[in-house]
């Protein structure tokens, strides 16, 4: 299995000037036991373009954690909920027959999102932006386009324990990663101690937001979230 300190890593990757999905995205997946990602979107047609970082990644029994804001096209969303829903199929029979892909190029990105959720390789959960009184911007009982969750940070683990951060404009999706004019800055925790606290502070704003404990902003697990 590589590791992080393995691979050069430039400090900015820009798909006007690089492939960040074969440069960057795909060899930290080879590399991590962990990734974990903020996005305003999320688009499952990127995982069907990252299929060998996800083949790597799941026979390190890698995990994935993603917070995300409430923008998902319809289709996605009944695929994330029908991944947890077997999850919860699987913990009730554990003999169930449900075995991995022989080849995820193979598999449609919404069965490869739905397994990787079923299979507890993927969580997903849903931030919401709150007002002063602890409520979310709504009108007409619809939450305000105009107050969403936006951040685009990424973070991923070695074996080792090394960590890499990105923070950049591209969402999770195949806009953010390929279609778009998008630029990200990479941050490597063992290259001095200015980038050492970068990644320290990324990874305490993420388990902030996981663990809901972020002041203005309210997490919701994906069922209670589209329920």
């Amino acid at each position: 299995m590589p590791n992080f300190r393995s691979h050069y890593w430039s400090i900015s990757y820009s798909s006007n000037e690089n492939n960040p999905i074969a440069d960057f995205y795909i060899p930290a997946l080879e590399c991590a036991i962990q990734y974990d990602r903020k996005s305003g979107f999320f688009g499952s047609a990127i995982l069907s373009k990252v299929t060998r970082g996800l083949g790597a990644m799941l026979q390190n029994q890698s995990k994935i954690r993603l917070i995300m804001g409430c923008q998902f096209n319809p289709q996605d969303l009944e695929t994330i909920q029908k991944g947890y829903e077997l999850r919860k199929a699987l913990t009730l029979r554990l003999d169930a027959d449900l075995k991995p892909p022989e080849n995820f190029a193979q598999l449609k990105h919404f069965e490869i999102l739905s397994w990787l959720i079923s299979t507890g390789y993927l969580d997903i959960k849903i931030a919401i932006p709150l007002k002063d009184n602890g409520l979310p911007e709504a009108s007409d009982q619809q939450l305000d386009p105009q107050h969403i969750f936006h951040e685009k940070v990424g973070i991923f683990t070695d074996k080792n324990g090394d960590q890499i951060a990105f923070s950049g404009s591209n969402n999770e999706s195949l806009g953010g990663w390929e279609q778009n004019v998008e630029s990200f800055h990479v941050y490597c925790a063992w290259e001095g101690e200015r980038d050492f606290d970068r990644v320290q502070e990324e990874v305490y704003r993420f388990e902030q937001l996981w663990h809901n404990l972020a002041p203005n902003v309210k997490v919701f697990n994906i069922p209670e979230a589209v329920a």
